[in-house]
């Protein structure tokens, strides 16, 4: 069976892990029900997730390796401290690996989509955001506006001019192509963005509003945020008559305004 097969090739690649195979075995056989293409997930993930789920030590070490390193860059912009990068990152290992209720840890519902790395950017920089939002240090949207101007709400350090430089140069670049992008997104995905963001759902509450399981409704998400950003660089690209790579140097700066940008750009679209 594909989940065994996916626990024989991770044994082989992480010999370190010590879970119990047949535990893993049952929680990716839980990640992989209702996809439609079970075979087309990255198993690397999936068993590393598996194994974080399930709190193997050697496991979270290597997942850290691997993920968290983005972290300190995605946060630079925010002028965050040494301690509250680390605050972030602990708020991070909460969410991602430590289950609520009876249920399993996050991590295993995000894997499979070879976005792990993406994913924890986007997060700790709204974790970042959220951190200064609470200590005054960052101002809340006004409920119900749309003026698109957030990228003046983003904090930048004082020792990055060349973000500050973009900041400035690209900022109604930027806004035209938020709005292109969410509109081009599917009815669905929009909805799943104003559910989980404006709106502040849970993947529980979503999955039952669509009647599927947490763990499909956390990829839905998931996937429409990776196809909002990606919808994104094409607009920047061909709005600034730049290649894909040129967008991606400006990658932190569109993460930075995503996160302050989106609930009010779909605000008017789901209420």
């Amino acid at each position: 069976m594909l989940a065994e097969r996916i626990v024989s090739e991770g044994r082989a690649a992480l010999p370190a892990i010590a879970a119990a195979p047949a535990e893993l075995a049952r929680l990716i056989r839980g990640r992989l029900e209702g996809e439609d293409k079970p075979d087309a997930l990255a198993a690397d993930e999936l068993y590393l997730a598996a194994a974080c789920a399930l709190g193997d030590r050697t496991a979270l070490t290597t997942f850290e390796q691997r993920y968290f390193g983005v972290i300190p860059a995605a946060l630079s912009r925010l002028s965050l401290n040494r301690d509250e990068i680390g605050e972030v990152e602990q708020q991070l290992r909460i969410r991602l690996f430590v289950a609520e209720a009876n249920d399993t840890p996050r991590v295993i519902a995000y894997a499979g989509q070879g976005q792990l790395g993406g994913l924890v950017r986007v997060a700790a920089v709204r974790a970042g955001l959220n951190l200064l939002r609470d200590r005054g240090r960052l101002a809340s949207a006004p409920s119900g506006s749309t003026s698109g101007d957030d990228l003046e709400d983003v904090p930048i350090s004082s020792d990055n001019p060349e973000l500050a430089r973009l900041k400035a140069q690209h900022r109604t670049a930027f806004k035209a192509a938020f709005e292109q992008a969410i509109s081009s997104l599917e009815p669905r995905e929009r909805s799943l963005l104003g559910l989980a963001i404006v709106k502040g759902l849970g993947i529980d509450r979503i999955g039952a509003i669509y009647g599927v399981h947490r763990a499909t409704a956390a990829r839905w998400v998931t996937s429409a945020r990776a196809n909002l950003t990606r919808a994104i660089h094409k607009i920047l690209a061909a709005e600034l008559g730049v290649s894909q790579a040129g967008v991606d140097d400006l990658l932190p700066l569109v993460e930075s305004q995503l996160e302050l940008s989106l609930e009010r750009l779909l605000r008017s679209r789901v209420e």
